[in-house]
């Protein structure tokens, strides 16, 4: 994905899929960057644009409503609000989603409302994924697992029936990306990056190997 404070975006075949702070979403030629498609929808700042495949994407925001967009159609297929499922509802910390990811019929998702896994097909919350009063800016499915993290040090790890695994110290203030590098699969290796400026390599996605810093 391509995240700035302005934008966010994911590639979707050869083409990237664009949210930005109107609200708006457009489709762009990966490689001319020329506008092929526009989406229009979500009344606040899009945070956040993940691929589900290769014609339905999902976007969330501002405006705290998750929506799974066709783009053929350029039509929203479905959407929900996190915010009104009771056990995500975190009143004091507000509506907006800061995160999301999407693998098949799943999505997880949060920012005011803690973190959730919701399955598309029956339109519900089905776990909960309790991060506390902490606010996740970026979770993955990863494997077998969903990991998030946020304005804290930690990086947590839960199944995918939503039941915590473990919980991994970094050495970061708060933790803005992830990454891991699927292809090695005897040992799997996870990025972290945040506050301070630096990178925190695991290994087996959860041993802090070592760091990088950002090279100015």
């Amino acid at each position: 994905a391509v995240v700035s404070t302005q934008s966010t975006g994911d590639w979707i075949g050869d083409n990237v899929i664009v949210g930005g702070e109107n609200g708006k979403l457009f489709e762009v030629d990966g490689s001319t960057g020329a506008k092929v498609a526009s989406f229009s929808g979500h009344s606040g700042s899009v945070n956040v644009v993940r691929t589900r495949d290769q014609n339905t994407f999902v976007s969330a925001g501002f405006d705290g409503v998750c929506r799974v967009w066709d783009r053929r159609s350029k039509d929203v297929e479905q959407e929900f609000r996190p915010s009104n499922w009771q056990q995500a509802k975190r009143s004091k910390l507000g509506s907006h989603i800061t995160c999301l990811d999407v693998w098949d019929d799943w999505v997880v998702c949060g920012g005011g409302p803690n973190l959730s896994l919701w399955y598309l097909k029956e339109d519900t919350g089905v776990a909960l994924l309790d991060m506390g009063d902490s606010v996740p800016s970026v979770v993955r499915f990863m494997q077998d697992s969903i990991v998030a993290a946020g304005n804290s040090s930690y990086l947590m790890h839960w199944g995918l029936s939503g039941k915590l695994k473990y919980k991994v110290t970094s050495k970061l203030e708060s933790i803005k990306d992830i990454s891991i590098n699927s292809n090695v699969r005897e040992q799997p290796v996870l990025l972290a990056a945040g506050t301070p400026s630096e990178i925190n390599v695991f290994l087996d996605l959860g041993y802090l190997s070592h760091t990088v810093p950002f090279l100015v």
